[in-house]
Formats: structure tokens, sequence, C-alpha cells
């Protein structure tokens, strides 16, 4: 488990690359959930393309639904972002559970 990103990000990422699932209007998605943290996440995804303010709603196993809209596209992907203090503690708790997962495999 490392942080990502840089000092100018309003929180701290967390890498996971776990495969997820994304839901949107259209449909349900296979995907990876490159990182994560209170106020985000990037998300690999081979469905072409996703537009600013959509809904998303993942699917990773082992952990909660998480909800948000996306911010911005990138090249085979695309960032989300949560919008309310809910959505945040939701994620701020599953990467508390990410973290102490991580730990305990590193034991052995």
């Amino acid at each position: 488990m490392t942080p990502t990103g840089n000092d100018h990000r309003r929180y701290e990422r967390f890498e996971m690359h776990l495969p997820t699932q994304v839901q949107d209007p259209d449909g349900t998605y296979g995907a990876t959930l490159v990182d994560l943290s209170e106020g985000g996440a990037a998300i690999l995804t081979d469905k072409p393309r996703y537009t600013n303010d959509q809904f998303i709603e993942l699917h990773t196993e082992g952990f909660e639904n998480l909800h948000g809209r996306v911010v911005r596209e990138f090249t085979g992907g695309f960032a989300l972002e949560f919008d309310d203090e809910a959505e945040r503690q939701r994620a701020r708790d599953e990467i508390e559970r990410f973290k102490a997962v991580v730990g305990k495999r590193r034991e052995f």
C-alpha cells in the first residue's frame, strides 16, 4: 500500500489495483480501482467514455459500494469524486479496512 499523488492533493491517495465493477445508467462494467482517497478514486476501464458529472457506483468485493460523480477522464479511465460527507466517511472506512488487510498480508 503506497500513498500516491503529489503534495497538492487535498487527500492522501492509496494505491489499490483491485478488480471492481462500475455501474452507470448503461449497465455494469468490469474495471480496476487504481487508487482511493476520502475525496475520490481513480478507475481504469475498457468502457470508452464517461462524461463529467455522470453518476457512478463502484462495487468492489469485500468493500462497501461507493458512489460518486465523474470529474475527469484520462487515458484508459476516469477520476471519481465523492460529493458528500457521508460518502467521504465511507471511503475513509474502506481505506482503513484496506490498510488492515494489506498489513495482515505483509506479516506472512
